[in-house]
């Protein structure tokens, strides 16, 4: 066995059976499991994968199975594609909506609707009243690790909860038009004016500065935003001397896309 797989075997995964695991990054569930239990896998802070062996099938999840697991990028079945599994996994960190993930129809067309839903009701939360609203009635507590709790904190403190929020939303919405199966025009327009809103200069300028958050999706959300924002010139070069100077790779594609604004511009003065 390949020693960054961790393979789990159990039919039954009891609760809390690997809450806190520091060592576990890729998981494979064998044949046969099935129920997991509730924090099963919570906080696996370097968990990134889990992929099972079976289709996916109804009952199969407890609650908060992956609470805390914010490297978590996919939870593939043998009957689901990558979109489905990259949008799963988000379920579980960036989403905050584990129902999603104990839902009876993933993968499904339905299942899709209901995503989009959530996504959108969490577009239109106002992130700074959202967290005085929470933090008033008791709601809440700050967590100072970064990760969350079992006994119901939620990651970051309060000087940095909206910054993140906003970074969170926008990366939902990248990664959503990354993979748009089933996805609306009502929908794709709600998320795309999110992005235009809160680009470069507007607002925080979240859905630029959220780019270079995730080193592995930076250049294919740039695009996503360059084709939402549709900025000029003069906006590209803006952009270039905001890009953090140790991504070199983004700041090159967007010295390229400059350059062809300056040939469009000369082929229409001659």
């Amino acid at each position: 066995m390949n020693e960054d797989i961790y393979e789990v075997r159990d039919r039954i995964i009891e609760n809390r059976a690997f809450l806190s695991r520091k060592d576990i990054r890729k998981v494979k569930i064998c044949r046969g499991a099935g129920y997991i239990g509730d924090w099963a896998f919570a906080k696996c802070s370097n968990l990134k994968e889990v992929v099972f062996e079976d289709d996916f099938h109804p009952g199969l999840f407890g609650k908060h199975v992956f609470t805390g697991c914010e490297k978590l990028s996919t939870i593939a079945f043998a009957n689901t594609d990558e979109s489905t599994n990259r949008l799963l996994a988000v379920c579980t960190n960036k989403m905050y909506y584990d129902h999603l993930l104990r839902a009876d129809d993933v993968g499904k067309k339905s299942w899709y609707e209901k995503w989009d839903i959530s996504l959108i009701s969490q577009l239109k939360t106002d992130d700074a009243e959202a967290r005085m609203s929470a933090a008033l009635c008791g709601e809440e507590d700050i967590s100072y690790d970064g990760i969350g709790s079992v006994d119901g904190e939620l990651p970051g403190e309060t000087d940095d909860y909206v910054r993140k929020e906003e970074f969170r939303k926008c990366s939902l919405c990248y990664l959503r038009l990354t993979y748009d199966i089933y996805l609306t025009d009502m929908t794709r327009e709600t998320i795309c004016d999110h992005l235009i809103n809160n680009s470069l200069g507007n607002r925080s300028g979240a859905s630029f500065y959220s780019l270079f958050e995730d080193s592995n999706n930076s250049l294919e959300y740039m695009r996503i935003y360059l084709d939402t924002i549709k900025p000029d010139r003069e906006m590209i070069t803006d952009m270039i001397g905001n890009v953090p100077s140790h991504n070199v790779v983004a700041r090159s594609y967007l010295i390229k896309e400059a350059e062809k604004k300056s040939d469009v511009l000369s082929d229409l003065l001659l």
